[in-house]
C-alpha cells in the first residue's frame, strides 16, 4: 500500500502530539549547538579561569587541575541542553492565530525507512474512504504555526515549526508554507516572516529557495556579551503595497 500525507488544519487533540514534535524538533539541534559552543573562544577563557582558580586561590594540585577540563566540558553541554529544553517548552505553550499538520498514514508493516520512501501530498481532506485509511497507522511528521508578528508591521510570524527526522523535508515544508502564505495574504498581511539558527542549514536553504530575504542578522545574547548564537530574521512578501489591508 502506497504511503501518503495528509495536510490538515490543526485540531484541539492534535495538541498533545504537536508539543511533542516541537519539543523533540528544538532538541535535535542541541548537540550541534554544543559542539559550536565548544570550540569557542569563550570555552577556552572559561576553562582556563577555572583552572586559575583552583590552583592559585584554592591551592588545589596542578595534576588535579586537569580535571576543570571535563568539568568545563560537562558544565556547557548541561547549560546548553537546559536551555534547548527551556526554548522548547515556551515553544511548546505558544497559543498561534493558525496552525497546520502534516498527518502520515503508513502501513503497519513498514520496513522502509521514511527517506527511502515515496508519499503521495494531499491537501485538507484524505481522498481515501474510512475502510482504507484503517489499514494505516497515523502519525503526525509536522506542523507550521502563525501569529501576529509584534515588532514588524502588518506581518506574520513563522512561530512554531517542527518536523520529525528522515521525513522528506522539501516535499513537506513547501506545501504548508504556500498554504500558510495564501492564508496570511488572504488575511490582509502584507509579509511573512520566521527566524532562524546559525545550525538549521536545511531550513535555511529551503526558505532561499522559497524566496525569503534576509531583514536582519543579530545575535541574541545567552550569558551576558560573552557566549550569543547567530540568528537570522527572513521575510517574504505576500503582495504590493497597493493591496496591503490595515491589521495593526
Amino acid at each position: 500500500m502506497q504511503p501518503f500525507i495528509v495536510i490538515r488544519t490543526y485540531r484541539e487533540d492534535d495538541e498533545l502530539k504537536c508539543q511533542d514534535l516541537v519539543r523533540d524538533y528544538i532538541m535535535s539541534f542541541y548537540t550541534k549547538s554544543f559542539f559550536a559552543l565548544m570550540l569557542r573562544e569563550i570555552t577556552l577563557q572559561f576553562i582556563v579561569i577555572t583552572w586559575a582558580i583552583f590552583f592559585i586561590f584554592l591551592g588545589v594540585p596542578l595534576l588535579f587541575c586537569t580535571l576543570s577540563v571535563p568539568g568545563c566540558i560537562v558544565c556547557l553541554f548541561v547549560s546548553t541542553y537546559f536551555a534547548f529544553y527551556a526554548k522548547a517548552m515556551e515553544l511548546m505553550k505558544v497559543k498561534p492565530s493558525q496552525s497546520l499538520v502534516a498527518e502520515c498514514y503508513e502501513p503497519f508493516i513498514f520496513r522502509c525507512s521514511p527517506k527511502e520512501a515515496s508519499y503521495d501530498i494531499f491537501m485538507e481532506n484524505c481522498p481515501y474512504d474510512e475502510a482504507h485509511t484503517r489499514k494505516f497507522r497515523r502519525r503526525i511528521v509536522a506542523t507550521i504555526s502563525v501569529k501576529n508578528h509584534h515588532a514588524v508591521y502588518n506581518a506574520a510570524w513563522i512561530c512554531r515549526f517542527a518536523i520529525a527526522p528522515d521525513y522528506p523535508y522539501q516535499k513537506i515544508m513547501e506545501p504548508m508554507v504556500n498554504l500558510v502564505s495564501k492564508n496570511c495574504a488572504n488575511g490582509g498581511y502584507g509579509s511573512l516572516e520566521c527566524t532562524i539558527s546559525e545550525w538549521q542549514e536545511n531550513e535555511r536553504d529551503f526558505y532561499d529557495e522559497y524566496g525569503f530575504v534576509t531583514r536582519q542578522i543579530y545575535h541574541k545574547k545567552i550569558i551576558g556579551s560573552s557566549l550569543s548564537v547567530m540568528k537570522t530574521q527572513l521575510t517574504f512578501r505576500l503582495h504590493t503595497d497597493d493591496g496591503i489591508q490595515k491589521r495593526n
